[in-house]
């Protein structure tokens, strides 16, 4: 018999309460581990739109306590979960491979080139890498015109504080390995191109070249997650405080309190994310 795939959760308790609160339903849901995420299968095609339905009820509210009622009641003893908790081995190795290749090479050439401008004291190679030339520029992109297209994308490798580049990372780790075990390195790679891309122009144009970071793609990113994970089939989820947190944050970037920040970058970054998400939703 087909087994209908309804959607994906990253965590082998949650897919495990959530098959036994379904059981309780007399449904049976079943779960496999696949690219770091549990797919979540039913083979009963009438059963479909409920299960769907409860499973967005479910990530909206894990913590509800019905579900662990059902896992309680309807539980079975020979589940074991893949990993242990409190061993530093484990939880290091859980925390390197949350991310894949393109998050890992994109971490690396940020901090390779924030060495390597020495967080943009070094400003000979930090002008290489501006959209722009700061100390020439006189309104436009001769660089780029030049054929230096690299510039397009090259500032979001700047960063010049050690919490600029500490904050960026932690979110592109997380955040960027959510979108490429989910979907796939190729994804991601077009994602963080064209949101940087595009994000770095429209801050480009809004106060001239002087800027640098992966802040734009990290909202885009955010952005993104945020929408994908409003379809439960999509196997994305975020905490909703992590939202209002990094919206908080990019409200503060407005007030001049936090000092110099690429706030076109930043909104931009999280419209565009949105609007991917949105877009990909309903291709989906």
């Amino acid at each position: 018999m087909d087994k209908i795939t309804i959607g994906r959760i990253n965590s082998p308790r949650a897919a495990q309460a959530f098959c036994d609160y379904m059981r309780s339903h007399n449904i049976s849901v079943t779960f496999e581990l696949y690219d770091g995420l549990y797919h979540l299968f039913i083979t009963d095609l009438s059963s479909e739109d409920f299960t769907c339905a409860e499973l967005r009820d479910f990530l909206s509210n894990p913590d509800n306590p019905k579900y662990l009622d059902a896992s309680w009641n309807e539980g079975t003893s020979n589940f074991s979960a893949p990993m242990r908790l409190g061993s530093s081995g484990t939880l290091l190795k859980g925390f390197w491979q949350r991310s894949g290749v393109v998050t890992k090479s994109l971490t690396a050439i940020s901090i390779l080139v924030t060495l390597l401008t020495v967080f943009g004291e070094n400003t000979t190679l930090t002008r290489w890498l501006t959209i722009a030339d700061p100390l020439t520029w006189q309104g436009s992109l001769n660089e780029i015109y030049s054929g230096q297209i690299w510039r397009l994308i090259t500032p979001i490798f700047l960063h010049f504080m050690v919490l600029h580049i500490l904050f960026n990372m932690m979110w592109l780790w997380d955040l960027g390995g959510t979108i490429e075990h989910n979907q796939s390195a190729k994804f991601l790679l077009f994602f963080v191109l064209s949101i940087g891309m595009l994000s770095n122009i429209i801050q480009y144009l809004s106060h001239g070249p002087a800027f640098g970071g992966m802040s734009g793609v990290v909202y885009g990113l955010l952005g993104y997650i945020w929408m994908r994970s409003r379809k439960p089939q999509s196997g994305y989820r975020l905490h909703s405080t992590i939202v209002v947190f990094m919206l908080v944050w990019l409200g503060l970037g407005f007030t001049g309190i936090l000092g110099p920040i690429a706030n076109a970058a930043h909104l931009s970054g999280l419209i565009l994310g949105i609007a991917y998400g949105l877009g990909w939703n309903n291709y989906e």
